[in-house]
């Protein structure tokens, strides 16, 4: 029984073992043709993606979980390994959301393509640090500590009028946003590092607490990525642009 037994299972460990192999064999899905690289930090990657019509790229897997937006509408056809297909249409603001291992192929189908931006995670788990501002006059921490009410300090960055929550899990939470023509968001702190996608155009003034302001042009598929702990204020100059905000824990 046993010398009959043998083979079989060296055969088995062959098949596992050459299956694993051929596992390992698909390309990373970045980088590659269609996708720029526009951030890198220790925790995520950003890239800018197009999905041009009868250009598919090579079965690839995806390293890290990723998410992610589109800011141009369009159509794409996905092609698993074992050569299933399916073919979707997606508008501008849909989440996108990859787990880590996925594997296929991508292809645009319609003409203006679809394009995204994609957010890699390279870290498993949370991989930032929540930073709180110190007590301000004026904050309830500060009445706590004993220190005299004065000015209001920054405001929350979320939740806000104009703003609704659509994923929030152990890594990263994502607000869909929309400022007013006009509108100011006043002192702001950012509790995360933060990534803005935007998805229509405009033109804002930042402006951080020592005075110094900055007027910015946005547009579909620019991207402003803020570190934990900054404080600013937001102002509309021209349009009512909408983004895409995900905070990375």
């Amino acid at each position: 029984m046993h010398t009959m037994r043998s083979p079989l299972i060296s055969f088995g460990v062959l098949v596992v073992a050459s299956s694993a192999l051929l596992a390992q064999s698909y390309p990373p899905a970045f980088p590659r043709a269609n996708a720029t690289k526009l951030l890198e930090t220790d925790q995520i990657v950003v890239w800018r993606m197009v999905w041009p019509k009868g250009q598919p790229t090579a079965m690839h897997r995806h390293l890290h979980d990723q998410v992610g937006t589109y800011y141009e509408p369009g159509g794409r056809i996905i092609t698993s390994p074992d050569g299933s297909k399916r073919e979707g249409f997606t508008p501008v603001g849909n989440l996108s959301t990859t787990r880590k291992g996925t594997t296929h192929i991508e292809e645009g189908s319609t003409d203006p393509p679809l394009r995204a931006v994609f957010i890699e995670l390279l870290r498993d788990g949370p991989s930032g640090r929540a930073v709180t501002g110190p007590s301000l006059p004026g904050s309830r921490s500060a009445a706590r500590d004993g220190v005299a009410p004065a000015s209001p300090g920054p405001a929350a960055l979320f939740p806000r009028e104009g703003a609704t929550q659509i994923l929030d899990d152990e890594r990263v939470t994502v607000w869909d946003c929309v400022w007013p023509a006009g509108a100011s968001t006043g002192a702001v702190r950012y509790p995360r590092n933060a990534v803005t996608v935007w998805l229509g155009a405009g033109s804002v003034r930042v402006s951080d607490l020592g005075g110094k302001a900055e007027a910015l042009p946005v547009k579909p598929g620019e991207i402003r990525y803020v570190k934990a702990g900054t404080t600013e204020s937001l102002d509309v100059l021209t349009g009512s642009p909408r983004a895409m905000v995900f905070e990375f824990k």
